[in-house]
């Protein structure tokens, strides 16, 4: 079993090796051929924080993970995504998000469902008034507050909050505390405002799976029910634990529960590269 170090030398590696490509103002990480699978991250992670996904999949999908430009809301952020897609030729495509990831994959399966082959919702919240009410009172002060300061109480927040909670897994404190340090405050009100963007939610009629975990310290039981009952033929996963990124911290467990969703959505690979 790889030992956290391993883990941090390993993601350092994949950076040197695959960096993103710029596209139409997207830097997307992009690597691998066959079907297309898109992966999309949450309000404090980029393109790389599926670089387990992106590592296990290439070598029988073509898989693709954008990192959002600052834009003016969720629709914005989507028109952004899918102009990058069409330059990469990707029409159709298995969505998987994460978080606000997993509220902009809703959004896309609402708006070009013709090019969704499947989805995953994975550790996200339906169009619903109950994050915004609950988080304007910080977003008012981080408005006002000096970068660093937010920055700050940000790193704070995933020392006491986001780590424990993810099984205290160093690599997860060590990727979080990276991008924490290198976010600008421009950019998380710009993906705040895309995570209180309201939508229809869709009626999807392609196969949908539903990732949750026990223990989210970001996405509470009622929120988890809302979605449950928001897509009520779904499939549906739950981690015991694993806190609100497990597919950092439990990547073996992830891509076993991609796959198996994959192969029972009659999602075809490609053969195994040789490369």
């Amino acid at each position: 079993m790889a030992t956290p170090e391993d883990r941090i030398e390993a993601y350092r590696r994949f950076l040197e090796d695959h960096p993103p490509r710029r596209v139409q103002g997207v830097e997307v990480y992009a690597l691998g051929e066959g079907p297309a699978l898109l992966f999309l991250h949450g309000m404090a992670g980029d393109g790389s924080a599926w670089w387990q996904q992106l590592v296990h999949f290439k070598d029988r999908y073509r898989v693709l993970a954008p990192t959002y430009p600052d834009t003016r809301d969720l629709f914005d952020l989507a028109e952004r995504v899918l102009a990058a897609l069409d330059a990469l030729g990707v029409r159709r495509f298995v969505v998987v998000g994460s978080s606000l990831g997993g509220y902009l994959a809703q959004y896309l399966t609402r708006r070009v469902p013709e090019r969704i082959t499947a989805a995953v919702f994975a550790n996200t919240f339906p169009p619903t008034e109950e994050i915004e009410q609950k988080n304007r009172p910080l977003v008012l002060l981080a408005r006002l507050l000096p970068e660093r300061v937010v920055q700050a109480a940000f790193v704070r927040h995933i020392e006491r909050v986001i780590v424990p909670a993810g099984d205290h897994d160093p690599f997860l404190r060590y990727y979080l505390m990276q991008n924490a340090r290198r976010l600008k405050k421009r950019s998380l009100l710009a993906r705040w405002r895309a995570l209180t963007s309201r939508f229809s939610p869709p009626e999807p009629e392609v196969p949908h799976l539903l990732v949750e975990a026990t223990n989210d310290p970001l996405i509470p039981e009622s929120l988890r029910a809302a979605l449950r009952a928001t897509y009520p033929k779904a499939k549906r996963f739950v981690f015991e634990g694993g806190g609100h990124f497990p597919y950092l911290n439990r990547p073996e467990a992830y891509n076993a529960m991609l796959r198996d969703f994959l192969s029972s959505s009659g999602i075809a690979s490609s053969p195994p590269s040789s490369r």
